[in-house]
């Protein structure tokens, strides 16, 4: 490996746009998890750090696992131009209403009193696919640099990065199962917690990786719907409700699919995401279109061999807290 020492600022960023390019981890990456590889090797203390909490240290030596390292992917991506029109209705130069999903015609004006469909932003869905499953490919790569059999409670945020940017960060702890000494093609990804994931092998199941649905859809704020959120009526929203409808539909439609790629028997979501935004209409006439996309995050889960880990299958020892706060009053005493 490169010698960090010998090398000037642009000559790191040069190499590390050049790592990403080959879809290997840029060169900061790669330097800390080889220094956490080799204090590990030389049993150095502290060589590991993880976001686990006490309990979850302790669930995940339970069944036979031990943190190597806290690991981390990200991708910042450009959201760019994505959608040319809304789907709605306009007045065409022949005096009747006609449907146009390209956008605006450049004949007549918005014919608004027509309800607007929901139209799919496929540029969008792509976009949040793309970026969530980079960052949790870097993360899984960091996992196996530090000889990882998988990645625990990962989470992931998207920030906002300048302008047009977003920052797709996931992170967790990678562990490795003891006493197995040969290494999966691929370490796997869950979002559970250590507690679930100590209960999940115990119950003879076994995570197999990340997956998730995104659905993004688009609806232009019509007349009618002018008409209602303005109304003095108590009334429901029939225009939003088919939008968000549309996009959680979407969600569970592309989870399927992703499911369906990376195995696993079945799925343990922990997640479900709606936002909203609204923005000028995209065609540049009159009015605001209502753009929202729904994302669903989960593991996919999988029967596991007792003979490859029979600890896992201990019969767990229940325990009950008996002085929660709240649980007694001070005037009758405890119950």
């Amino acid at each position: 490996m490169t010698d960090p020492a010998s090398m000037t600022p642009d000559m790191i960023a040069e190499a590390s746009a050049a790592e990403i390019a080959a879809g290997r981890l840029p060169l900061q990456a790669q330097w800390r998890i080889e220094m956490m590889r080799k204090a590990a090797a030389s049993g150095q203390p502290g060589a590991f750090t993880s976001d686990l909490s006490t309990q979850e240290f302790a669930a995940i030596r339970s069944v036979g696992f031990r943190p190597v390292g806290q690991v981390m992917g990200s991708a910042v991506f450009n959201v760019g131009w994505s959608y040319t029109g809304c789907g709605y209705y306009n007045y065409g130069m022949t005096g009747g209403y006609g449907y146009n999903p390209g956008g605006f015609s450049g004949q007549g004006m918005y014919g608004g009193y027509r309800t607007a469909p929901v139209v799919d932003v496929p540029a969008v869905s792509h976009l949040l696919e793309q970026a969530r499953h980079r960052a949790v490919e870097r993360l899984r790569t960091e996992c196996a640099g530090l000889g990882g059999h998988g990645v625990v409670g990962v989470t992931l945020t998207v920030r906002p990065f300048y302008e047009n940017g977003l920052e797709f960060m996931a992170i967790g702890t990678a562990v490795a199962g003891d006493g197995v000494t040969t290494h999966p093609k691929k370490p796997f990804t869950s979002d559970l917690s250590g507690q679930d994931f100590a209960k999940l092998m115990r119950s003879g199941w076994v995570p197999v990786d990340l997956v998730q649905g995104v659905g993004a859809v688009i609806r232009h704020n019509d007349w009618a719907a002018r008409m209602q959120q303005g109304s003095w009526l108590n009334q429901e929203l029939v225009g939003s409700t088919a939008l968000v409808t549309a996009a959680r539909a979407a969600a569970r439609e592309s989870l399927a699919k992703d499911a369906a790629k990376r195995g696993g028997h079945t799925i343990v979501l922990q997640e479900m995401v709606l936002n909203k935004y609204e923005t000028r209409c995209s065609s540049g006439q009159e009015g605001e279109d209502n753009l929202v996309d729904a994302f669903i995050w989960g593991t996919a889960i999988a029967p596991i061999n007792a003979k490859s880990h029979p600890r896992s299958l201990a019969v767990p020892l229940p325990m009950l807290r008996l002085d929660k706060p709240g649980s007694f009053n001070s005037k009758e005493g405890r119950r």
